[in-house]
């Protein structure tokens, strides 16, 4: 059973969800081939790689066998010192089928992170994007937020990390919006115009079977708009990482009703023996691995993964597949800009880590700001004043 404190503490995280989540469209159905078909985009004529992907596309059409399963892991919010150790057991010394080690994609906030940890974890392969600075939890001020704000949270975010994790500022290319609650129109135009290549906030429950793929936004945003508002306009190179639903089966009372949430740790009620979870979890796989192999989004909290040894058991049984593979957001973008089928990209052995520029060397110093009450572990000496919004460089301003 979950302890009380870790009990809270995903609920904390799933309240933060799924408060927001007024879903406008239940249903649970097949790709409609006429919305597909009405796009205006062809990938042989209009939309080629690799800077542009057809909603609704598969690589390498045909025989969805020859196509590798990616098993995306996601995390949200600060790197600190709890769970940094998670993230070290899960993933330090753990290879997929091909050598390259398996990597994940971090959405780091800013209040309270590590940046000698950010900087750990970049260095071992992983994708560090951006979360915001703020993360401010009045999800009203983030749907209405304007362009600006937007700039602010997200590039300003890209800045701290960079400057104080030593990561070379073009290497952060993705973002997720807060609690999952963008402004539509100004969150995507204020990524565009800043140079980010992707986002991975949009959730997803009509395309889930068989899922959907990542595409770009050249025709527009076209899968169900879960959480409005949802971008308008076209946004030719950017790509979007759908959040394709988990569906949670369950009895209530004599029901069997069905559960969804774009991430692992928001479907209640929660399996409550490893033996549960690990069925949870291969259901939902089997959803991707025998339809289109989609990638398989594994987005959560880390909070989730503190009370047994559950989730491991399934990266251990995935790892045993010689066409499964644990990436990172980026390196499934990466393989979409020119795929492969699973034989060649394992003799490929492009390992994400290899050709990425490459991080400064960290000489962690812990900043102590008394004004603000608060710390920040830093790869370089320490600013005059606490980054923040409008300030990410920490300089004393006038």
């Amino acid at each position: 059973m979950l302890s009380q404190p870790l009990f809270a503490a995903i609920l904390l995280g799933i309240l933060s969800i799924s408060v927001t989540a007024h879903y406008i469209d239940d249903s649970y159905s097949d790709y409609s081939e006429e919305v597909i078909s009405n796009t205006g985009c062809n990938p042989l004529n209009n939309c080629l790689t690799p800077n542009c992907s057809c909603f609704g596309s598969v690589p390498l059409k045909g025989d969805t066998k020859r196509l590798p399963q990616f098993i995306v892991l996601t995390f949200d919010d600060a790197v600190t010192t709890l769970n940094i150790k998670t993230y070290r057991q899960l993933l330090n010394g753990r290879k997929n089928s091909n050598g390259c080690p398996a990597t994940a994609s971090f959405f780091v906030t800013h209040e309270y992170n590590d940046y000698e940890f950010v900087n750990e974890l970049y260095k071992k392969g992983h994708d560090i994007a951006v979360h915001s600075i703020t993360h401010e939890s009045n999800t009203e001020m983030w749907k209405k937020a304007p362009l600006a704000r937007w700039q602010e949270e997200m590039t300003g975010m890209r800045q701290i990390l960079s400057k104080f994790g030593l990561i070379p500022l073009s290497e952060i290319q993705g973002q997720r919006v807060p609690f999952l609650q963008s402004a539509g129109d100004d969150t995507f135009a204020a990524l565009k115009e800043n140079g980010f290549i992707y986002d991975s906030s949009m959730p997803s429950r009509a395309f889930m079977d068989p899922p959907l793929w990542p595409y770009t936004l050249d025709y527009g945003y076209l899968q169900d708009c879960q959480i409005p508002p949802c971008p308008k306009s076209t946004y030719p190179g950017l790509w979007l990482f759908p959040m394709v639903q988990w569906k949670q089966t369950s009895k209530v009372g004599n029901t069997v009703v069905d559960f969804h949430c774009s991430m692992l740790d928001a479907c209640t009620p929660y399996p409550t023996t490893e033996k549960e979870t690990y069925a949870y979890m291969i259901d939902n796989f089997e959803r991707h691995y025998t339809s289109n192999k989609a990638p398989f989004p594994v987005f959560l909290h880390e909070a989730w993964l503190r009370d047994e040894n559950r989730f491991i058991a399934f990266l251990d049984a995935m790892g045993k597949k010689e066409d499964v593979f644990v990436v990172s957001i980026r390196e499934v973008l990466e393989y979409m800009k020119n795929p492969v089928d699973v034989e060649q990209y394992k003799s490929q052995r492009k390992c994400f880590k290899d050709y990425r520029l490459q991080a400064g060397d960290c000489k962690p110093v812990t900043c102590n700001f008394k004004k603000r009450n608060i710390m920040m572990k830093s790869c370089i000496p320490c600013p005059k004043r606490y980054p923040w919004l409008g300030n990410p460089e920490g300089q004393i301003q006038q």
